[in-house]
């Protein structure tokens, strides 16, 4: 009697196990089909600053329902990691954040880059033009709030001697495009080294305002227009940003004083003289 109590409480707990397996895996299937196999991602151990550069030890793998992976998150067709996932995870080490990433955030192709031999300032000048830096200010580069890849219009206050009054202001360039602000260039990281104590430091250039220069691409003979006033000690040049998407070119004539003070010029220059004298 205990044998046969004995054989149905073992077939029992068989039939039972069966049917708990049964159930867990009809769970997973439909778990599957709902929200796809398991994938292993590429997530932030820690913050990621922008224009960090990414250590391995800011990095983790971590199985996810292929579903909620991100459309352009890093990740391995696979639900638990070996050596060749961590070897692939390894190769993004020296990569560069592009924008901050949170801890626990995936990590996507769009948020890192790696600096290239494409990188850097002449490979932005396309063929045929030349680029060419300015001197700028707070006032001549509307607050510093231009940016590489904006465009400009370029005008020049040209002294022809004779006083204030023989001033004239005219737009010389049109449409151009801004390559770079200081050292931030379109296709360079956007940061700085620097030393802070004893160890370097990385700055993003993305939000510096103590630029004092613009550099702009022109064609051959613009460059040697920007050069002369340039070189010219009396005269200075603002940039006009403009939105990206209007092209238009007008012909704009020149202005001067008279122009501005329009009938009151002669009274003006007759009262300048009296005072003079």
């Amino acid at each position: 009697m205990n044998n046969r109590a004995m054989t149905m409480a073992i077939l029992i707990a068989l039939l039972s196990v069966f049917l708990v397996s049964s159930w867990v895996s009809d769970v997973e299937e439909r778990a599957q089909k709902r929200y796809g196999t398991t994938v292993l991602v590429v997530k932030a151990k820690l913050d990621i600053k922008e224009s960090q550069t990414i250590t391995e030890d800011m990095l983790a793998l971590e199985a996810i329902p292929k579903t909620f992976r991100e459309p352009a998150a890093i990740f391995f067709e696979k639900a638990t990691q070996d050596d060749e996932t961590v070897k692939s995870l390894r190769s993004i080490v020296g990569s560069v954040a592009i924008v901050p990433i949170k801890k626990g955030e995936q990590v996507a192709y769009n948020k890192i880059t790696e600096p290239g031999i494409r990188t850097g300032l002449s490979p932005q000048v396309a063929p045929g033009r030349r680029a060419i830096a300015m001197n700028v200010t707070n006032q001549s580069s509307v607050s510093k709030l231009i940016k590489p890849g904006d465009r400009v219009d370029v005008i020049a206050v040209l002294d022809m001697g004779g006083g204030k009054e023989n001033k004239v202001s005219k737009t010389i360039l049109q449409d151009v495009v801004v390559l770079s602000v200081g050292q931030n260039v379109t296709n360079n990281i956007p940061r700085k080294l620097e030393m802070e104590g004893q160890k370097m430091a990385y700055r993003s250039l993305n939000e510096d305002t103590s630029f004092d220069t613009v550099t702009l691409e022109v064609e051959p003979d613009q460059a040697q227009m920007v050069a002369l006033v340039n070189g010219n000690g009396d005269s200075a040049i603002t940039l006009v940003l403009r939105n990206n998407d209007d092209t238009e070119r007008k012909n704009f004539g020149s202005t001067m004083m008279s122009d501005i003070l329009g009938a009151d010029a002669g009274r003006v220059q007759r009262n300048t003289a009296g005072q003079r004298r």
